[in-house]
């Protein structure tokens, strides 16, 4: 028997909704399992306090910018929605990547501490100490957003 798994339009609101409840679950077994205990007990009081706002952008090759917007709750990833581009975008940490960065990421192609390392997400507002106090956080993060099924049309 095979299964079909559905995948959301990138930038959809309901790919941002899948985004939300994959975050909130958190990682597989499977990741957990490839690192250490004491990494994860790290992640997991790290994650059991925050709460902050996220708005990650796709910038096209003509400057449009579409933000997926997180809000974080005491650990929880509570809401997510699709900030349009010329629309007003707020969050305690605004992140951009070229939409040729997100689509190779989501792709599988690109290392996730490297894409933050090397400015292929670039922090561009926001406190960037208390950026990085959580940044393997946001990079579990992201290699969560990395498994949810998109679609581009």
């Amino acid at each position: 028997m095979t299964t079909t798994t559905q995948t959301h339009s990138f930038l959809s609101e309901e790919w941002a909704e899948t985004v939300r409840e994959r975050l909130d679950r958190g990682p597989s077994e499977e990741t957990l399992a490839r690192k250490q205990e004491s990494y994860w007990e790290w992640i997991n009081a790290t994650r059991g306090v925050y709460s902050h706002t996220w708005a990650l952008g796709v910038q096209e090759r003509d400057g449009r910018t579409t933000y997926l917007h997180l809000t974080w709750e005491k650990g929880k990833c509570a809401k997510s929605g699709i900030v349009a581009p010329g629309e007003p975008v707020s969050a305690d940490f605004v992140i951009v990547g070229t939409g040729d960065t997100w689509r190779r990421f989501l792709a599988g192609e690109l290392n996730h501490q490297r894409m933050v390392v090397d400015k292929q997400l670039r922090l561009v507002h926001g406190n960037i100490l208390m950026f990085f106090r959580a940044v393997f956080f946001f990079i579990e993060c992201l290699a969560v957003l990395e498994k949810v099924p998109t679609s581009f049309e």
